[in-house]
């Protein structure tokens, strides 16, 4: 629990033991088994607009509005097995993913005006390696996949350590970094199609030297901004690097509309957490997801492991 009270002090939130007693209020009665192995809660709050960045005087990659070309099938009831949630699905973990993205759709598809910079692009990462960024990162977009008349891209950003594929079953030797660095690639070249109708897919391409500075470059900025524009009618969710293993998510950061901050229930050090919310600023951060959380006492059989704190 200390580690929520560092994270939420960062935040201006309250400590792990009053939110736990104030979601157990404002939610009633909590409950039900997710997948073991696997759980979260979230903390959502409005992020605020992120500042203008300079981009660096190269050229910009051009993204083709064109229908993607490659479809994979996925195996719905492999990913079931690994605890993950898919559209329509009723389990406990996908009611709770409904709860985590809600404040999210309601700022990446806003009734109004758009009160962000790239209002539709959400970027998911943690501190360190192994807290599970990347099945928040699919969750989400599956559950947001499912609402009416909204389109998901899900972007591997994680080129060091792309798992995004191998959790899908399908190989790819060319995605985003190939997309960044070499203009003259189509983007729906490289875009992947799924059997889930509102799902499309973008891998992130084999690392090479220099891909680290590439994706934390003017060109990468500017091709989310781009991005962000020509597929105003989606969700573009990056899957991105741990912010202490890799510097791509400090400087990505800066060009999100939101961002989502994992954190692994009672193993992530409060340096850690205290450290990586401070690289990301705090007033960037759109939510909170404490994985793998050992589960309140309820009776109503939902939400054992995820909690959504208001």
């Amino acid at each position: 629990m200390n580690l929520i009270e560092r994270a939420g002090s960062q935040l201006r939130l309250k400590s792990a033991k009053s939110l736990i007693e104030k979601a157990a209020d404002r939610l009633g009665q909590a409950g039900s088994a997710a997948s073991e192995g696997f759980a979260s809660a979230a903390d959502l709050i409005r992020p605020a607009a992120p500042p203008q960045s300079e981009a660096e005087p190269q050229s910009q990659p051009d993204v083709a509005r064109r229908e993607t070309r490659r479809q994979i099938t996925i195996d719905f009831d492999r990913l079931r097995a690994g605890g993950f949630a898919l559209p329509r699905d009723q389990s406990g973990v996908a009611e709770e993913f409904r709860l985590i993205k809600r404040p999210l759709v309601n700022v990446a598809v806003p009734q109004g005006q758009p009160t962000v910079k790239n209002h539709n692009v959400i970027m998911v990462t943690s501190a360190i390696p192994g807290e599970g960024k990347t099945f928040v990162s699919m969750n989400l977009a599956f559950s947001m996949a499912s609402e009416h008349d909204v389109h998901v891209l899900l972007i591997d950003a994680d080129v060091a350590k792309p798992s995004v594929p191998g959790l899908l079953g399908f190989e790819a030797d060319t995605g985003l970094i190939d997309v960044v660095s070499d203009p003259t690639i189509d983007l729906a070249n490289v875009m992947v199609r799924t059997n889930i109708e509102n799902l499309t897919l973008l891998p992130s391409g084999r690392s090479r030297p220099g891909s680290s500075e590439l994706l934390a470059s003017g060109r990468m900025a500017r091709f989310v901004d781009d991005v962000s524009r020509r597929y105003a009618d989606r969700i573009i969710i990056f899957d991105s690097p741990p912010v202490l293993a890799r510097s791509e998510p400090i400087v990505l950061a800066k060009h999100v509309g939101q961002v989502v901050f994992v954190v692994e229930a009672e193993r992530t050090s409060r340096t850690a957490v205290d450290e990586a919310i401070a690289l990301l600023g705090p007033e960037r951060i759109g939510g909170i997801v404490l994985n793998k959380a050992p589960s309140l006492p309820t009776s109503d059989g939902f939400g054992q492991h995820y909690r959504q704190y208001s």
